[in-house]
């Protein structure tokens, strides 16, 4: 498998006519290049951001490219989850299926700081945010997959995460302060940064055990070392080596980078890997499995989700 995932490109992607898409994040980036190729393989996406006017952007800037794509703006703010729950009824009002989820936005390394729900900002945007957004549309996403009419037809969600949840960071969820408050020093962001894309990869197993058998895969994925704008404001020594390096690395551009969350989304060779975490290009990071090997590791992450989400109004049918 790994040499035919290697080779993968956009051109790979088979037909996704019918097929209703959300990217998270889609108006740049990768998020922005996964959305575009998905759109010129003839599905329906949506692009969920927080400014109406840079998504706007992005659609016509498409449409320069394809004038077909069949591409929307959906109200997105993940650090304000008011926002996400009005995001996921507004959707529902809109559609009746959803295909696949791509939880692509993210933020990298930021200063410490809480959002108005009162969580950091990385654990809430890139992890808490999203898991709450996911759980609200999985059952428009079992009825898809019971309409297509196999537990194997590909109704998928990609979690965007990053081998930093792999060798950064604490070594486990810290239950007890997913803010990890009391981290400090020059390397504290990109410890927050690795803590939340940890949670992640085990939400995605967490997702897959619990759903693969109504027909739904969860996956999570490394993009690779790409050349966006997270990194602009760290000015820690890691960062500084990160940029760089990213300068250096002559494949590291977005199409590069959104290559394999286009291979987890789409391609056949993953459907008896669900619950895994990829590397670019199609390689299973076998290393994530040191987080994701406990069940119990999950339940955990699942039900500290599930309290800090009740607190806000979010109630789950598991």
């Amino acid at each position: 498998m790994t040499c035919e995932a290697e080779r993968f490109t956009a051109a790979n992607i088979p037909p996704l006519r019918g097929y209703v898409v959300i990217v998270t994040g889609g108006n740049a980036g990768i998020g922005y290049e996964t959305a575009l190729q998905l759109a010129r393989h003839d599905a329906r996406v949506y692009i969920a951001s927080r400014s109406e006017a840079r998504v706007m952007e992005a659609i016509a800037k498409m449409r320069r490219v394809q004038a077909s794509v069949d591409v929307h703006f959906l109200k997105l703010d993940l650090q304000d989850l008011n926002s996400v729950k009005a995001a996921a009824a507004e959707f529902e009002r809109r559609e009746t299926r959803l295909d696949i989820l791509i939880n692509n936005a993210g933020i990298m390394a930021c200063p410490y700081e809480h959002t108005k729900d009162g969580h950091e900002v990385q654990w809430q945007t890139c992890f808490l945010a999203h898991h709450a957004f996911t759980l609200s549309l999985l059952p428009m996403m079992r009825q898809t997959a019971q309409q297509r009419g196999s537990a194997r037809a590909g109704v998928r969600i990609v979690n965007v995460s990053s081998d930093a949840a792999l060798f950064m960071g604490p070594d486990t969820i810290q239950y007890d302060d997913t803010n990890l408050s009391g981290v400090t020093g020059s390397l504290a962001p990109w410890r927050r940064y690795s803590h939340c894309k940890k949670a992640s990869i085990i939400a995605a197993k967490a997702i897959n055990t619990r759903y693969d058998k109504y027909g739904i895969a969860a996956y999570s994925l490394h993009p690779g070392v790409i050349k966006t704008g997270l990194q602009a404001h760290d000015t820690s020594f890691l960062g500084t080596i990160t940029r760089v390096t990213m300068k250096l690395t002559p494949t590291s551009t977005v199409e590069e980078g959104a290559r394999n969350s286009l291979f987890v989304a789409t391609s056949p060779l993953v459907t008896d890997h669900g619950g895994k975490f990829y590397g670019p290009v199609g390689k299973l990071n076998h290393r994530a499995e040191k987080l994701t090997s406990d069940p119990k590791t999950a339940d955990m992450l699942w039900d500290l989700a599930d309290r800090q989400l009740r607190d806000h109004g979010f109630a789950f049918d598991h």
